[in-house]
């Protein structure tokens, strides 16, 4: 946590990670049905509020970044700490090869999850490609339990905070992120082993096991 809290450069790396999510839906909700004066708080609400932060949205990036922070390092000083074993790696990476989305909308936090915050640790890094074509290698997983915040209409759900963590010294090491581990290094701030890479949120009371089926017609 040290290493973590008050560094520039992970700083910069969240807050580029935010500003990147706005940018993607304000673009999408700029296609859409949704009304001007509402894109801002609904982009807010599909990032942030899924998160567990509720309004008042934060004037920008710095500021949601300080949260995300914020959050991550509760998550750390207060998490049941669980380390994999390798054979227990090679169990847990083969059922999550049989997982589809829509298993992780019918998530029961409650009965699914085994502490309210929680930090597991694998054995090695897993290589991962990341929702914008880039590859990273992902070596640990946070979590707490959280209430979502929706708009239009508003509304709160409970749901689940997942950060991931990728290994500073993993497999994965293209020559942009070599260049800042060392200027990382050579300015007194290294970055932490376990670097912050993403931070999602998922509802957590089997929202999708809940709706009605359609029924067919008679």
């Amino acid at each position: 946590m040290d290493l973590l809290d008050g560094n520039p450069f992970v700083r910069a790396m969240l807050m580029q990670n935010v500003t990147t999510r706005m940018t993607e839906l304000r673009t999408v909700l700029g296609r859409s049905n949704v009304p001007e004066r509402g894109r801002e708080d609904v982009s807010f609400a599909m990032t942030l509020g899924k998160q567990g932060l509720g309004p008042p949205w934060p004037a920008g990036p710095q500021q949601a970044t300080d949260w995300q922070i914020g959050q991550i390092l509760k998550t750390l000083r207060e998490a049941d700490v669980c380390v994999l074993s390798p054979g227990a790696h090679a169990a847990v990476m083969a059922a999550a090869s049989t997982l589809e989305p829509a298993d992780v909308v019918t998530l029961d936090r409650d009965n699914d999850i085994h502490a309210p915050i929680g930090f597991v640790v694998l054995p090695e890094p897993v290589v991962l490609v990341n929702r914008g074509g880039g590859i990273s290698d992902t070596v640990a997983f946070g979590w707490q339990f959280i209430t979502q915040h929706q708009v239009l209409p508003t509304s709160t759900y409970p749901g689940v905070q997942l950060t991931t963590f990728m290994d500073r010294d993993g497999p994965v090491q293209p020559a942009e992120w070599r260049m800042v581990v060392a200027q990382a290094r050579a300015n007194h701030m290294p970055l932490p082993p376990f670097v912050p890479d993403g931070m999602y949120g998922l509802r957590g009371d089997r929202a999708a096991a809940e709706r009605p089926m359609p029924t067919s017609p008679p």
